[in-house]
């Protein structure tokens, strides 16, 4: 396998991306199975198809796309991907971000989905006040989302994107702390397992939050 460091996704390569992002949410029979991606997309495939779709954008427009292969070369099908923003930068936050995808988004979510939307958003929130987070970090490297085609996990494709990560926030001395945001608790420990294994590098997470307790915030790891 390799990690790929992706200057710009093509339109086909977005759609893959955003497909690899679906299938990893969602059963055979195609139904969502993370609780909290439920509530995100108030159940509906259609919307979590549209959140897929604004995160790959915003991530091609001003972000960072890793992705792993089975084999060395690129473009190759898409097996991992971490889908990150620079210290400075955040998700969404600028409307180039969203005029890609997640006005569209939000247009499309219904009242209930939207109030869920404003109550997490009020927990994370919460969590980086409590942990001395900022809203718009200026060192910190944030993975907003890691997704690993659900027939090949616990393989080490995600592990691999990490290695990746952390070696992409420490190149050239730039010393960035590495922060990740997870709705799948259980594939990102046995990632971060991995990785401490073999890197002797340490995440630190913060304890659920709330009713949710899929949902995980991980410390930044100073990674020099």
């Amino acid at each position: 396998m390799r990690v790929h460091l992706i200057d710009a996704l093509t339109e086909s390569q977005i759609d893959e991306a955003v497909e690899l992002i679906v299938n990893t949410f969602c059963n055979d029979e195609g139904e969502i199975e993370e609780l909290v991606m439920k509530c995100y997309t108030g159940n509906n495939t259609d919307i979590l198809k549209l959140y897929a779709r604004a995160m790959v954008q915003a991530a091609n427009l001003v972000g960072h796309i890793f992705v792993t292969t089975e084999g060395d070369l690129w473009p190759a099908p898409m097996i991992s991907a971490a889908f990150c923003w620079e210290p400075g930068q955040s998700l969404w936050a600028t409307k180039e971000q969203r005029e890609a995808g997640f006005d569209q988004l939000s247009a499309a979510i219904s009242p209930d989905t939207r109030v869920f939307w404003g109550e997490i958003k009020q927990v994370g929130d919460t969590l980086k006040a409590e942990h001395g987070l900022s809203s718009m970090p200026t060192d910190t490297f944030y993975v907003n989302m890691l997704v690993t085609d659900r027939h090949f996990q616990h393989r080490g494709f995600g592990t691999a994107v990490m290695k990746a990560v952390l070696a992409f926030a420490a190149k050239d001395g730039r010393g960035w702390d590495v922060g990740l945001i997870t709705q799948s608790p259980e594939n990102v420990r046995d990632s971060t397992r991995r990785v401490q294994r073999s890197n002797s590098l340490r995440f630190s997470e913060i304890e659920p939050y709330g009713d949710f307790v899929t949902m995980f915030v991980f410390d930044p790891y100073k990674t020099v």
